[in-house]
This record gives structure tokens, sequence and C-alpha cells, in this order.
């Protein structure tokens, strides 16, 4: 990892149960690094074969960004974790699975709770 701030994320592993520290060290390391728009933009389409520049390096600097952050979300995970993402294309269908993992386990636990309150 190049980024000095990346040791941050090399000592906190997402393991699964800090899922929230993780992202916040993530999002740390990914604004410093100028990749964090990859979670929330999506990727430029191809561009016409005579589309102005620009539009060629929007999706170039797109796709290394998304190289980019893909590696240090699953560098920071656990072996286990980093298995059960190998088919993610992008760095946000990552996040959104963890988000939707979160929300399905949070789902089943509000039962658990409300009887215990």
């Amino acid at each position: 990892m190049s980024s000095p701030l990346s040791v941050i994320l090399t000592q906190n592993k997402l393991t699964g149960e800090n899922f929230n520290d993780w992202k916040r060290n993530l999002l740390i390391v990914l604004n410093f690094e100028k990749h964090s728009f990859v979670l929330t933009q999506p990727r430029p389409p191809t561009p016409a074969i005579d589309a102005p520049d620009r539009d060629f390096v929007a999706l170039e600097r797109w796709d290394n960004s998304n190289l980019s952050a893909m590696c240090y979300i699953r560098a920071t995970m656990s072996n286990v974790l980093q298995k059960q993402h190998e088919e993610h294309q992008t760095a946000r269908q990552i996040m959104d699975n963890w988000r939707k993992c979160l929300v399905n386990k949070l789902s089943r636990l509000r039962p658990m709770l409300s009887k215990v309150s």
C-alpha cells in the first residue's frame, strides 16, 4: 500500500464485527488518495472511438481509482471475507454488499433485542 495513511488499514483489518471503524479508516485513506469517488459515482461509459480525449481520461481515471480502492478494501479484509467478495467488479459493489449484510444482520437481531428490553 502506497499511502502513509494505509498503515491504519493494515492495523485494523475488517473482520466483520468492526465494519464501522474499518469503513471510517478506509474512507480516510481513499479520500487522501483521491479514490473515494468510485464509491458514489458509476463507471463512465466506454467512449466512442471518436470521443474527446477527456472522455477516455475520465474512464481511465475511474478504472484506476476503482482498482486502487478494491485493492485497499480486499487487502484489509480477513482471508475469509476476501473469498466472499472475489466476484465483485467494483469497490462500490463490495461496499453495497456489506451494507446489505449489515441490514440483514440487524433485521435478524431486532426481534431478539426487543425480547430483552
